[in-house]
């Protein structure tokens, strides 16, 4: 079964300045962006950081293809989200709600593509190292942060397999037919992963 579409991004080798950074420096780069998307006063800002985010990606090597792929699959709740808020707050809110989403979206997309996964994994282990104090592990949560990356592009593509075999079957692929067979088919891949971790000595 295919993994599905690559909801996240991936990395992309490459020699430019954004592959090239330290993690910490663009962990730095993203709690600035959150900042300036936070304290800002109205949309033009998030706009401002979607274009600039964009182009420094596109300079990183993200091409038009890549971007279509990273963000379309959050189009329609985006719309949903627009139309919502034009209706209860007025299109500034929508704009500014949007925004800040996409905001979101392009700097993870950016982080993806210049960083390897096991170097993002690692500042995530790192950024958690204080839970010891109370008796957690942070390798665990960098293991569950792992798994989450990519298991929900799997179920993802197991969703789109299930509604094409019912399209070849002549049934019209309606979300209550495929609650059902989605949740089996999650459910297996769970049971996969829990027993691919217990034979690696993970409890």
């Amino acid at each position: 079964m295919s993994r599905g579409p690559d909801l996240f991004g991936s990395y992309s080798p490459g020699t430019g300045l954004l592959h090239r950074a330290p993690l910490r420096a663009k962990g730095l780069g993203m709690v600035a962006v959150t900042l300036a998307v936070v304290l800002s006063p109205s949309w033009p800002v998030p706009a401002t950081l979607v274009l600039l985010l964009a182009v420094a990606g596109s300079a990183a090597g993200i091409g038009g293809r890549e971007w279509w792929r990273g963000l379309a699959p959050a189009l329609p709740v985006l719309v949903l989200l627009a139309v919502y808020h034009v209706l209860t707050s007025g299109p500034a809110q929508a704009a500014d709600v949007v925004l800040t989403i996409l905001v979101f979206l392009v700097v993870t997309r950016v982080l993806m593509h210049t960083t390897p996964l096991p170097e993002l994994l690692d500042g995530v282990v790192w950024l958690c190292s204080p839970v010891r104090l109370i008796g957690a592990d942070p390798e665990r949560i960098g293991l569950a942060i792992s798994l989450m990356i990519r298991s929900i592009p799997y179920i993802v593509g197991a969703v789109g397999e299930l509604r094409d075999a019912m399209r070849a079957r002549g049934l019209r692929p309606d979300p209550v037919r495929l609650v059902t067979p989605a949740v089996i088919s999650t459910v297996a891949y769970a049971e996969r992963t829990g027993q691919a971790l217990a034979a690696r000595g993970f409890d």
